[in-house]
């Protein structure tokens, strides 16, 4: 009784994610985010050493998230239901806004809007998009929306199904507080370091295993091949294997350099094929629901092999 309980809160936490989403204007992820910012911009003292940074990095990023954990909990004790309230956590944390912005995006290209194109683009992301063309928009945009659902839908499934809404919470927040910061300063600065450092090591597992299970249902020789020659020399791991997964079925190249700050980082590209084109956005929504389609079925397989082997127990 208490797993359907908890399949029945997990099924109305994703329908009412995709029928009854929260625009960011009035999401307190929005102001969670805000508040993130400007703890960074009061404590992040560029002229101090890199161990001061370090440390007031950690402090910066650890206080305000264990607070707002601490009230989670104390308002689970209180709830007559925490196991929808815990649905109401996933409900918040789910991003499924991200697909809407990309079609939005590629319909701005394909009327020649690159400096609408551009605007949008920089709500989602953290590098500078103001000197990109049509293909460095459409790049940047395939990036950034494969990393994102990833992160913010699926890891976030798989944080809740795991280990509860509290763990799930918890990489959210970490995400919000990593991305706020991305806006404010440099990939390689030391006050982000920690920050950076606690999801790589989070998300190590859940992402490999996520993108191997997807990539037996999709191009996996091709994504293999990736994995081997690109994902592992990435400047950061878990992008590498998530961009793997994508430019190997969408035949395109991605990753590359970016600015950040007016400072140029150069990274790997992903893939060797033909640079992305705004019809790729399509294209990348058409794959993203494939993936949707897929996960959704393993879920379901997984729940009533699970039941199966409830019962089999139960009789014994």
């Amino acid at each position: 009784m208490q797993a359907q309980q908890g399949l029945l809160i997990f099924a109305v936490a994703l329908l009412c994610a995709h029928s009854f989403p929260l625009l960011s204007s009035y999401h307190p992820f929005t102001l969670f985010e805000l508040t993130f910012k400007g703890v960074a911009q009061r404590v992040y003292r560029p002229k101090h050493t890199k161990n001061y940074q370090f440390l007031s990095g950690i402090l910066a990023f650890s206080l305000p998230i264990l607070t707002l954990l601490a009230l989670a909990l104390g308002l689970s004790m209180l709830a007559f239901h925490p196991q929808w309230l815990g649905g109401l956590v996933l409900y918040l944390c789910l991003d499924t806004q991200t697909a809407i912005r990309t079609k939005r995006i590629a319909t701005l290209l394909k009327q020649g809007q690159k400096a609408t194109a551009r605007q949008l683009l920089s709500t989602i992301v953290a590098r500078e998009v103001d000197t990109l063309s049509s293909i460095g928009i459409a790049k940047a945009c395939i990036d950034s929306t494969a990393m994102r659902t990833i992160r913010h839908y699926y890891l976030v499934i798989v944080f809740y199904l795991i280990a509860g809404p509290i763990a799930a919470l918890t990489y959210k927040l970490l995400l919000l507080c990593n991305h706020a910061w991305r806006s404010e300063l440099k990939p390689n600065s030391a006050f982000i370091k920690p920050l950076s450092g606690l999801l790589s090591i989070l998300e190590w597992l859940p992402v490999r295993c996520f993108i191997i299970v997807m990539a037996f249902s999709l191009n996996y020789k091709k994504v293999r091949h990736y994995l081997k020659h690109y994902a592992r020399f990435f400047y950061q791991k878990n992008s590498g294997w998530i961009l793997c997964l994508f430019a190997a079925n969408l035949h395109i190249q991605l990753g590359g350099p970016c600015l950040y700050h007016g400072e140029r980082f150069k990274k790997m590209r992903v893939g060797s094929e033909r640079h992305p084109e705004p019809n790729d956005l399509i294209a990348l929504l058409a794959l993203l629901k494939r993936i949707q389609v897929f996960s959704g079925l393993l879920l379901v397989l997984t729940w009533v092999l699970s039941l199966i082997v409830m019962q089999l127990l139960s009789i014994k």
